[in-house]
């Protein structure tokens, strides 16, 4: 496979793991939020909210540094 085949199989792998760590940020949101609002103790869940958004972080700046641009507008093309 030639290297441009691999840069869209890897553009395409960190766009998945991109949107996969997405939705696992929302529900993980919403987790911290139900917990404190039944007054318990949310570190855990903050904390595990915190890493994922960390995670996203990452896998953008990977995916920014592969296309050598901007990932934002790339990602929003990609989804169309």
């Amino acid at each position: 496979m030639n290297r441009d085949g691999l840069s869209k199989i890897r553009r395409a792998e960190l766009l998945a793991r991109l949107s996969s760590l997405e939705l696992k940020i929302a529900e993980q949101a919403a987790r911290a939020k139900f917990i404190r609002q039944k007054g318990w103790d949310a570190r855990t869940a903050d904390r595990r909210l915190e890493l994922l958004v960390d995670s996203h972080q990452l896998y953008l700046s990977a995916l920014t540094h592969l296309l050598g641009g901007d990932a934002e507008g790339q990602q929003s093309e990609a989804r169309r």
